[in-house]
């Protein structure tokens, strides 16, 4: 069915939707969602909200929802009794909490990623437990294997753990504190003190890793590379980059806020190398919509792509694709000696003092216009034909 055809039908019956999703339209013309599904062996009919409290679409999901618990093994009528009895389980809690949160995020990865660590090593231990009876000794038991061996999935685990435990908190849910409270102490130090910023190579050194980056076969990889190193911008926001965002006359990139991290639209000049780099573009992408597209055209590059180009050329122990952006902040603090507000614009970063950002609503583009052009001169100087990049700052011939 279309949302159309639902809006429209007035006739008495039971109109498929598929997967079990049914419309019953009653003798009024008052529209209710049932869901039809095997519990154990019986069938049941599962009310999911009338029309048009509950659209077409978010019926679905719910359709969605209860098919997954059914395919997990879970009881799903007794979980619709305990929610309907005010026992909420964590699984449940989570639900509601994503449904509010999962709109914030602009990257499908991240999306789906929220929801597998948590199905991968929460759900198995709290997921039916009632969230207000979740207990330390059961949050220490999920992270505590992987606290070392995974480190940046064990923190993001306890983070995503410790949403859903304020959520039920303020949804009156759970009265205790949160149970994740203190259990980085308890566990303790994951990387024994080592620095968990991005790793990036110093800002001396990337004039010749970019001279190296050209010297190679001009691939979209190369490309897209060498235009986060260029406008200082993070991997995604490049991958995804679509050609009605760029205006030429005008040298602007322009991101629209649903792919920035601070949700906020944000427009980047782009230096005159930027603009000659298009120009290479257009003849390797063929019409494309996404300016650095992988060899399909239509999907954009992996974001694995960048990576596996600085292992390639052997910097991967000591940068990251994000480390660009460090490198270039502590340029413009000790070499361009610019002003912390104008790089920080530049990176993107939201003002964390919210009276100060309510008065200070310039974006300094004209002074970033500036910036770049110098950042481009020094990453990328008129040069003879480099040597190879060994990674360790020198060339070898």
């Amino acid at each position: 069915m279309s949302a159309t055809k639902v809006r429209g039908l007035k006739v008495e019956g039971l109109y498929e939707d598929g997967g079990g999703l049914r419309l019953v339209v009653s003798e009024s013309g008052a529209k209710r969602w049932v869901m039809r599904i095997s519990v154990r062996g019986n069938r049941h009919q599962l009310g999911l909200g009338s029309f048009p409290a509950v659209s077409l679409e978010r019926a679905r999901e719910k359709a969605a929802d209860i098919r997954r618990a059914a395919s997990e093994g879970r009881n799903v009528l007794a979980d619709r009794r305990a929610h309907k009895q005010g026992v909420v389980t964590f699984r449940q809690a989570f639900e509601t909490f994503f449904t509010n949160k999962e709109p914030t995020l602009s990257n499908a990865k991240h999306r789906a990623q929220w929801r597998s660590t948590l199905e991968s090593y929460a759900f198995p231990i709290i997921g039916d437990r009632p969230v207000a009876d979740v207990q330390p000794d059961e949050i220490l038991t999920i992270v505590r294997p992987i606290w070392r061996s995974k480190p940046e999935t064990a923190g993001r685990v306890l983070q995503r753990i410790d949403a859903v435990l304020h959520f039920s908190i303020a949804n009156t849910w759970r009265e205790r504190a949160s149970a994740c409270l203190g259990a980085r102490q308890v566990l303790g130090s994951r990387r024994n003190g080592e620095d968990r910023h991005h790793r990036f190579l110093p800002y001396r050194e990337i004039p010749d890793f970019v001279a190296q980056l050209r010297a190679g076969k001009r691939t979209m990889t190369r490309l897209a590379l060498e235009w986060v190193v260029l406008t200082a911008t993070r991997s995604g926001e490049t991958r995804l980059a679509h050609w009605n965002e760029i205006n030429e006359m005008a040298a602007t990139w322009t991101i629209p806020a649903e792919r920035m991290k601070a949700r906020r639209t944000h427009v980047v000049p782009l230096c005159r190398r930027c603009l000659e780099m298009l120009r290479e573009v257009r003849a390797l992408q063929r019409g494309a919509d996404l300016i650095f597209p992988s060899t399909d055209l239509s999907r954009p590059l992996s974001d694995m792509t960048m990576t596996k180009l600085l292992r390639d050329m052997g910097v991967a122990e000591r940068a990251t694709v994000h480390g660009f952006r460090s490198a270039f902040k502590v340029w413009c603090a000790e070499v361009a000696k610019v002003r912390d507000e104008v790089s920080e614009a530049a990176l993107a970063h939201a003002i964390p003092q919210k009276v100060r950002a309510a008065y200070l609503r310039t974006d300094f583009l004209e002074e970033r216009r500036e910036l770049m052009e110098e950042w481009s001169a020094f990453v990328a100087p008129a040069r003879t034909p480099p040597g190879r990049f060994r990674g360790d700052g020198r060339t070898s011939a």
